[in-house]
């Protein structure tokens, strides 16, 4: 395309989105972002959770430079300030989101149901930039029904939390699974408040061997100082945890404190937290006449330097109350099924982007930088996947990355640097 077109979808109002969105209309687009439910639901529904990362790197430059000169004067959180979900919500991403410049811009409780080109179908002019001549097409739904708007650019920031992967061995649904559980147990319960009474008391099944599992184990173990009946199972697939995977002179002190802390909590031998690593899970029953809903697990030992394990022999038992499944979480590709989208076969990413992540060699996601802005291009026109979207179920993703995507799909684009600001 030689021309600027002037109309931007922005899909998601989360913090990729709002920020997004903002930009767009500071470079002169016209811009409409739709969230289906509120602003920054997402965010809110893991609102006790602390952040890692400070808030220096939560924060665009176009966005402070926004709040600084609104008429409603906005205290910004300080750089080094460690907020929670909530607290950045309502401290920074709310306020941006009334900013005078998105009046009338932004859409709540409007969900896109669906992608396409207004008169091209998915298998024409295949890779051909052709394409990006007919308006994108969004299928909108909101409370009085279904309509239709158009876009030249769309910007898919939806991201993938409520998306979660199974708890099953292979990555699929475990017998019983879809059955047993609800979207709740996949998500991360406020445990030391408003989900308090699911917990006290309970025996509780963690899944999952990263820092949302991690940060649930050490919730439950405060928990039970408390409420000394309360317990804690916690099953990894691998015989590591975030206790084992040291980050020499670890920058993020909050991630370096609940890498210790779990650490404590599985070498302990009289304490609430029975770790059971190397386990898959095969089944999962619920006695639906017990009324606390008691959960009965199946479980086999895995080793993946060995042969299969013979399932007789290396089965366990186990019966909860409770079942926390921070097993991760995928993208939602359906939205986009009628484009052109060439993604990686592993971790369901834009395949250009997949490909350099990769290439990193670090475990540490504070060690990455955004990629070259060639990497967020799609084999459709127009489309960029950004956020956490954009690295499919690879969880390394940091907010800090997703404002740099930012820049670069804007000066892919043609918007000038000079009006995106710098943010590296």
């Amino acid at each position: 395309m030689t021309a600027r077109l002037e109309r931007i979808a922005v899909i998601g109002g989360g913090p990729i989105g709002l920020e997004a969105a903002l930009l767009a209309q500071r470079a002169g687009f016209n811009v409409q972002l739709y969230e289906r439910g509120r602003i920054a639901e997402n965010v809110l529904s893991w609102g006790h959770v602390k952040l890692f990362s400070p808030f220096s790197m939560n924060a665009s430059p176009w966005g402070r430079e926004a709040l600084a000169g609104a008429e409603s004067k906005h205290e910004l959180p300080v750089d080094d300030e460690l907020l929670s979900g909530r607290e950045f919500v309502e401290r920074y991403l709310l306020p941006l989101s009334r900013l005078s410049e998105l009046t009338g811009r932004i859409h709540e409780s409007v969900e896109v149901l669906a992608v396409g080109r207004s008169r091209t179908w998915k298998g024409e002019l295949i890779g051909r930039p052709e394409r990006g001549n007919d308006p994108f097409q969004l299928l909108l739904r909101d409370a009085n029904g279904e309509r239709t708007a158009q876009a030249d650019w769309l910007f898919d920031c939806s991201g993938t939390y409520p998306n979660h992967n199974w708890v099953g061995a292979g990555g699929v649904p475990c017998v019983g699974e879809t059955s047993a559980l609800v979207k709740k147990d996949y998500r991360l319960p406020d445990i030391l408040g408003k989900d308090r009474g699911r917990f006290a008391g309970n025996k509780t099944l963690v899944v999952g061997s990263g820092y949302s599992a991690a940060t649930a184990v050490v919730a439950l173990a405060e928990l039970a100082k408390a409420e000394p009946q309360t317990q804690i199972v916690w099953i990894t697939r691998s015989n590591r945890t975030p206790s084992n995977s040291s980050i020499e002179n670890d920058p993020l002190a909050e991630r370096k404190r609940l890498r210790e802390e779990v650490n404590r909590l599985v070498s302990s031998n009289n304490g609430p937290v029975q770790w059971r690593p190397s386990r898959l899970i095969r089944q999962i029953e619920t006695d639906s006449a017990v009324p606390k809903s008691r959960f009965t697990i199946w479980t086999e030992r895995f080793d993946r330097s060995t042969e299969a394990s013979n399932p007789a022999v290396h089965s366990e038992q186990l019966c909860v109350e409770r079942i926390i499944a921070n097993v991760g979480y995928r993208p939602d590709r359906q939205l986009y099924e009628e484009l052109q989208v060439h993604e990686c076969y592993a971790s369901q990413g834009p395949m250009k982007l997949a490909a350099a992540l990769l290439g990193e060699t670090s475990s540490d996601c504070l060690s990455q930088s955004s990629h070259v802005a060639e990497t967020l291009r799609n084999p459709e026109p127009g489309l960029f996947i950004i956020g956490s979207k954009s690295y499919g179920r690879d969880s390394r993703f940091l907010i800090r990355i997703g404002l740099e995507q930012i820049s670069d799909v804007f000066s892919l684009i043609g918007v000038p640097a000079a009006t995106v600001g710098q943010h590296r």
